[in-house]
């Protein structure tokens, strides 16, 4: 047993370091090169569906039954590993965003990595049953960097690449990929807050638009660093505004002038992007609302029209966005960026709700 819990050891550290030079230097400008792979798809078998909410959008039959077909497999045949990181495992959040799955027939495990910290078998045995890894919606930024210090990222690498369907609304979208336009800045996204309720949370795991705007929250989205299974800088609930009275979409914007050098993907809450393969799918939940207008196709501020993704970019200095065709390949959809510009205000953001729970003690 010696060599393994060396090579535990070892992932473990470089996890650690990898943390805490984000910290260290939280503002810098990333050159990328040009990738060995010329595909923005890993591998051939890649397979996810990525919604643009959580818990809503996770109890919509129209997505679970996307998400069960990914496999392959009948309902009954599926285990679902469940993440729930990001919402600090609360149970109430891992029954929304499962029961569709479990009520198909899937069988459904989770992963509480929060305030435990599961030996390195047992995670690597967790993740290798699963056909379907689901990572919950809630704050993607402790989820991320929780993982990164277990080494639970290479786990879900190696997954990814087995082709085991990944998939998860909201966080468990933006988690995917390189970097995303989050909450996770909301105190209310944070442990202490989220812990602390005794009440189950109802609804979504993003916060609603405040009735009047005098009772706007004052918090900002900030770029995150997901996990660059694949390229892009995601924007869920892109046509929502939440409790800080911004609507997602303009700031999104924003942020993509700052971060000129990521291609965006605004996926609306109630739609969906699906991959796989080199192919992606665009889902739309019917008979709910979004930003595109049937007629025009053109964006929707104040959601009438229905949902859809949004593929936006910085073209001679201006934020050109474009709406998503219905379905395509890949590499017409994402691209590599040519630059990624960390936010510093991580830095405040793990300082504020950081991530103090236990490292493995044992292989």
């Amino acid at each position: 047993h010696k060599e393994p819990l060396a090579h535990c050891d070892l992932v473990l550290a470089l996890a650690n370091l990898r943390i805490y030079l984000e910290i260290q230097q939280p503002t810098m400008r990333l050159q990328i090169k040009s990738p060995a792979r010329q595909s923005c798809v890993p591998n051939t078998n890649f397979k996810g569906l990525f919604v643009g909410s959580g818990s809503d959008g996770l109890s919509h039959p129209y997505f679970t039954d996307a998400i069960i077909d990914l496999t392959g497999k009948v309902a009954k045949a599926i285990t679902v590993l469940y993440l729930g990181t990001a919402t600090y495992d609360r149970t109430d959040n891992r029954i929304k965003q499962t029961s569709r799955l479990s009520e198909r027939g899937c069988r459904i495990t989770c992963l509480d990595v929060t305030s435990k910290a599961p030996p390195m078998s047992k995670m690597i045995s967790a993740v290798e049953n699963a056909d379907v890894i689901l990572a919950s919606g809630g704050n993607t930024l402790f989820a991320c960097d929780r993982w990164k210090r277990l080494g639970l990222d290479k786990l879900l690498r190696d997954a990814m690449l087995r082709g085991t369907v990944l998939t998860g609304g909201s966080a468990g979208a933006i988690c995917w990929f390189d970097g995303g336009h989050s909450d996770s800045m909301d105190p209310d996204s944070y442990k202490v807050a989220m812990l602390g309720s005794a009440e189950d949370m109802a609804g979504d795991e993003s916060s609603a638009m405040p009735e009047n705007e005098s009772d706007a929250k004052s918090w900002e989205y900030i770029r995150i660093d997901g996990l660059s299974f694949l390229p892009g800088l995601i924007c869920p609930h892109h046509d929502k505004t939440q409790s800080n009275a911004i609507p997602r979409s303009s700031d999104f914007d924003d942020m993509l002038l700052r971060h000129s050098g990521e291609k965006g993907i605004g996926i609306d809450h109630w739609a969906a992007l699906e991959i796989k393969g080199d192919r992606y799918r665009v889902l739309s939940a019917e008979g709910k609302e979004g930003s595109v207008l049937s007629e025009t196709k053109s964006f929707s501020p104040d959601r009438e029209g229905t949902a859809g993704v949004w593929i936006k970019e910085i073209v001679d200095g201006q934020v050109r966005s474009t709406l998503c065709p219905e379905s395509g390949h890949v590499d017409d959809l994402l691209s590599f960026p040519t630059s990624i510009i960390k936010d510093d205000r991580m830095y405040i953001c793990r300082r504020e709700n950081p991530d103090d729970g236990p490292m493995p003690s044992e292989f």
